[in-house]
């Protein structure tokens, strides 16, 4: 083995030098990776405003519905969020990462809202509005899945 002779290669093209790196990114990767940073961090700062009982104009239903929530569910559904924006900061990077983080995002979302239909402490089942928010949400979060699945398809993710 110590007689062996390590050499090198004799032509080496530039290709084989080169890291596998995504295109260059087009605009509105940028544009609406910085609008989802914004999104999700909206979101996070909501999830931390609700938690810590500081969002401004909230009327006694929703508090004592946030005050009822034990500290297990609490964290579960504020993965979500942060997920959300891991997954805007992803995209911004050009990561692989992207995907699986909005996905997560939606199961979190899906997850806890069956579950306190399930045991019945939703607020889909008395307000109304909530309804209406939850829906729109999920549509955005399927959008932004979406996208982030065409980017990886046409190679913008690494």
């Amino acid at each position: 083995m110590r007689d062996q002779v390590w050499s090198r290669p004799e032509t080496v093209t530039e290709a084989q030098l080169s890291f596998p790196y995504p295109e260059r990114a087009p605009a509105h990767l940028w544009l609406v990776g910085l609008a989802l940073v914004l999104w999700n961090g909206w979101g996070v700062a909501i999830a931390v405003a609700a938690q810590t009982s500081r969002m401004p104009v909230v009327d006694a239903v929703t508090t004592a519905y946030f005050e009822a929530q034990p500290l297990w569910f609490v964290l579960l559904a504020d993965i979500g969020p942060f997920a959300g924006l891991a997954g805007a900061v992803a995209l911004l990077l050009q990561s692989r990462w992207a995907l699986p983080l909005f996905v997560t995002q939606l199961a979190v979302l899906a997850l806890a809202n069956f579950y306190e239909l399930a045991i019945g402490t939703s607020l889909l089942l008395s307000v109304p509005e909530a309804r209406g928010a939850t829906g729109v949400l999920a549509i955005l979060l399927l959008a932004q899945i979406a996208y982030v699945h065409f980017q990886k398809r046409r190679g913008r993710l690494n």
